[in-house]
C-alpha cells in the first residue's frame, strides 16, 4: 500500500530514479514498524521545492536507531544500513517508534536544509495510514 500511494501521488513529480529510491526508503521502514513496531502505522510524505521528507509511526514504545554490520550469508538485518545510503539525513524522536528521514534532491545534496517534517499546512503532503 505504500509503495503503491508513492508511485500513484508522486511518480511524476520525482522521476523513475528518485521514486525507486523512495519507495525503496519506505519500504523499508514500514516493513521495521510491522515486525517490530505496534498498532497502527501511518506514512506522512512531503516535498518541497525537489526535496523529499517523509516520516514512519507506528504505536510502539522505543526505537534502536542502530545500524549493524551483517555478514554476507546473514539474512536480514539490513534495512537501517539501506536508509542510511539512500536517505541524505535521517533520524528518530527520542522514546518513540516515530521515524523521519530527507531525500535531497540533486541540487540540495550539497547543501544540507533543516526539515520541516509534520507541517500540515502543506497540500503536497501524502499523509494515509501505510
Amino acid at each position: 500500500m505504500a509503495r503503491r500511494a508513492i508511485r500513484d501521488t508522486l511518480a511524476h513529480r520525482l522521476g523513475a530514479e528518485r521514486t525507486y529510491d523512495l519507495s525503496l526508503l519506505v519500504t523499508e521502514l514500514v516493513t521495521n514498524a510491522v515486525v517490530h513496531g505496534r498498532g497502527s502505522i501511518t506514512l506522512k510524505i512531503r516535498v518541497d521545492d525537489g526535496n523529499v521528507y517523509g516520516e514512519v509511526i507506528d504505536e510502539g514504545g522505543g526505537f534502536e536507531q542502530e545500524v549493524r554490520e551483517r555478514g554476507a550469508d546473514e539474512i536480514g538485518g539490513r534495512g537501517l544500513a539501506i536508509v542510511d545510503a539512500l536517505s541524505s539525513r535521517w533520524g528518530i524522536h527520542e522514546g518513540t517508534t516515530h521515524v523521519w528521514f530527507e531525500l535531497a534532491s540533486s541540487e540540495a545534496q550539497t547543501e544540507q536544509v533543516a526539515p520541516r517534517l509534520g507541517d500540515a499546512q502543506r497540500p503536497d503532503a501524502l499523509d494515509r495510514p501505510a
